[in-house]
């Protein structure tokens, strides 16, 4: 384990960083967090003091889905990906730092015991392809507003150019 202190705007990582650790906030707050390309960072959820985060990614083996940023300045434990699977599955008793909240989720996740189970994974799959998808889909507003100005801008200046020259050939 390590702890360690970041101030208000830093970022504890960033999506697409490798999931290799997960975080407690010990005091302070955080914040998970998607980059909307048109209109900017939209906060997915807060994480307080005694609430930890980064744990699925860790646990599921892919890439940060998220930025984690820091929303007031923070003092947090960041617990090894090895280290967390020691206090899930050879110490048992030592699961509880995790706090029951994220515990019953991932229950609710990776069990394969009901239909429950199978909806959470579900829920949680489909929630990442529309963040994708918003993603994506503003990422290509954005080029399409650009594209649009490069043919907007020369037409425009041959409409001034047209008027300003028939202008100056008939002005009486």
């Amino acid at each position: 384990m390590r702890r360690f202190s970041l101030t208000a705007g830093e970022y504890v990582y960033r999506a697409d960083d490798p999931s290799d650790s997960v975080f407690v906030v010990r005091s302070g707050a955080v914040e998970l967090t998607t980059l909307y390309p048109e209109t900017g960072e939209g906060v997915d959820s807060s994480h307080g003091p005694g609430r930890f985060f980064g744990e699925l990614e860790v646990i599921d083996g892919r890439l940060r889905t998220c930025n984690a940023r820091v929303a007031s300045d923070a003092s947090l434990i960041e617990i090894g990906k090895a280290e967390l699977l020691d206090l899930l599955y050879q110490h048992p008793e030592n699961s509880l730092v995790l706090g029951k909240g994220s515990f019953q989720r991932l229950r609710e996740l990776f069990s394969e015991e009901s239909l429950d189970a199978d909806l959470a994974r579900l829920r949680e799959e489909l929630e990442l392809s529309i963040r994708q998808a918003v993603v994506a889909h503003e990422s290509r507003v954005v080029r399409s507003h650009n594209g649009m100005a490069a043919i907007a801008v020369p037409i425009v200046l041959m409409l001034i150019l047209a008027v300003a020259a028939y202008w100056f050939f008939h002005r009486a």
